[in-house]
């Protein structure tokens, strides 16, 4: 194994020999001390190998005995050294590209955030920002776990902030704290949202004020936070019952009830609708800190297009570099003819849209109706929704102190 590693630095060359008497040279070879192997006869030719420091000496010895002695092949460092003189631009545009690339990857070029439902990123980026991530910064300036520790301390909201560095990027995951309602912190009563029909009441905390069946109005007590205990037995007739007096509780539970909505929707019999026929033209440019490059030029021709905007940006110390792309989508009208039945079906649909507006989110529908405003003749269904919906009409509403007393 040596001896191989010691052949391939100092070089081998690889020779074919034509001759009378091939032989003799070897042993005259032999003699002088140059060392020979890989020894193969294939013709009239003879194949070996010798060192490349002993190829003068063996090219002399062939010269005086008139054998022909060709080079078939060199390998070795020596000769891998010359290649690389002819390639010096390459390698040297090789090692500087290499250098290049591991230099910019020790820096963030990008932050994703994760986690966040009510703040905003800008506010997590700031405040990660100020204690050193950020697009463009140096990995070793900084730490994960100093960073985790320092933005928990300037945000508030926070819980829980975990920053991992993967490749040019910088994930910050975080957890918001769970706060409780702001606006009331003391007893509180439950009181009606909107106009209703009871249909379930769940007290946790608190005395009812109302029934299942119950018709209330927007405002009245549903949930009452000043609770009234029973009175107690007195364990003799000539002793009185000792006076409780009611106390004051943060109310809490849930209040559903039985309410109802209006929309109204509309759709032409006849419309006109724009549809995207699949024929696009696209212009891409490239923007650099100090002008913009057009790389593709497109100019279109559509009578109508709905207009398409990308752009990929890198921020660097040096400025903004990006891809920006332009599409131009082509469009065309088509009139869309609709049935009666149809029209009203779409109308009665849009009627829903505009009730859902002012519904909560946690409503359920019970029933609905519906009323046809417009006649067989008009070109436009005109329809008015009703519908009957099950929600949760429950809001808190501080008490006043001079309830108790009264």
């Amino acid at each position: 194994m040596a001896i191989k590693l010691f052949d391939e630095v100092g070089g081998i060359i690889t020779l074919r020999l034509k001759g009378v008497n091939q032989e003799r040279l070897m042993n005259m070879a032999l003699t002088r001390g140059i060392y020979i192997w890989d020894i193969k006869w294939r013709g009239e030719y003879l194949y070996l190998r010798v060192r490349s420091s002993a190829f003068q000496a063996f090219q002399s010895i062939a010269d005086e005995n008139g054998y022909e002695l060709e080079i078939i092949a060199k390998r070795g460092l020596p000769f891998y050294k010359t290649i690389m003189k002819r390639r010096m631009g390459l390698l040297g545009g090789a090692v500087i590209f290499m250098l290049t690339l591991y230099l910019m990857s020790s820096f963030v070029w990008f932050i994703e955030i994760n986690g966040n439902k009510k703040m905003d990123n800008k506010e997590i980026i700031s405040a990660a920002a100020r204690n050193g991530v950020y697009v463009g910064a140096a990995k070793w300036n900084f730490s994960c776990n100093a960073v985790e520790e320092a933005m928990l301390r300037q945000l508030s909201q926070l819980t829980y902030v975990q920053c991992d560095i993967r490749g040019v990027k910088a994930k910050i995951k975080v957890v918001e704290k769970i706060l409780p309602d702001e606006g009331i912190t003391g007893p509180c009563h439950i009181v009606a949202l909107k106009d209703g029909v009871i249909e379930d009441i769940l007290v946790l905390d608190g005395q009812a004020n109302v029934k299942v069946g119950q018709v209330v109005g927007k405002g009245d007590i549903l949930i009452s936070g000043i609770v009234f205990p029973p009175a107690p037995y007195a364990m003799e007739e000539s002793v009185p019952p000792p006076v409780v007096e009611p106390y004051p509780v943060r109310a809490r539970g849930t209040v559903k009830a039985r309410t109802w909505y209006e929309g109204y929707g509309e759709c032409p019999l006849k419309a006109e609708n724009k549809i995207f026929t699949g024929r696009q033209t696209v212009s891409i440019f490239f923007k650099t800190p100090w002008k913009q490059i057009t790389l593709k030029k497109g100019q279109p021709d559509y009578a109508y297009y709905k207009v398409e905007k990308r752009l990929s940006k890198l921020n660097t110390p040096l400025g903004q570099w990006g891809i920006y792309k332009c599409i131009w989508r082509e469009q065309k009208i088509v009139i869309q003819e609709y049935s009666e039945e149809e029209a009203v079906e779409l109308a009665r649909r849009l009627g829903i849209k505009n009730i859902r507006r002012q519904v909560q989110s946690n409503w359920q529908i019970s029933d609905s109706r519906i009323e046809v405003l417009s006649s067989p003749s008009d070109s436009i269904a005109r329809i008015r929704v009703a519908i009957e919906c099950i929600e949760n009409i429950s809001q808190t509403q501080a008490i006043n102190m001079g309830e108790i007393s009264n």
